[in-house]
């Protein structure tokens, strides 16, 4: 695997906990949830991502198409203000979705 290679799956793997830690701020246990990038689209690097939240267990998920890959590439001592904007609202909308379904997120 070559450096950019594996300095791709680290952005992503980060931008990954990311969520995870913003589901801990609003006060969601981050063990019920799963995070993942580009589900069934190609391997290999993606100029822009497409972000599923899901609730572990259940079919309650939220997606955010167009996610440019510049948010996610600011290393792990910095969040990108427009990822946490899209994090934070789908966590938000997970959050009503799980509530509509009387499921606690």
């Amino acid at each position: 695997m070559s450096k950019e290679e594996k300095n791709y799956d680290q952005v992503m793997m980060d931008a990954a906990e990311h969520v995870y830690v913003f589901a801990l701020r609003r006060g969601i246990e981050p063990g019920t949830l799963a995070a993942a990038f580009d589900t069934g689209r190609d391997p290999g690097p993606q100029f822009a991502h497409t972000l599923t939240i899901s609730i572990r267990n259940s079919g309650i998920s939220v997606t955010k198409e167009n996610v440019p890959h510049g948010w996610l590439a600011r290393g792990t001592t910095f969040i990108d203000e427009q990822f946490s904007r899209c994090v934070s609202e789908l966590l938000e909308e997970l959050e009503a979705r799980s509530a509509a379904a009387n499921r606690p997120a």
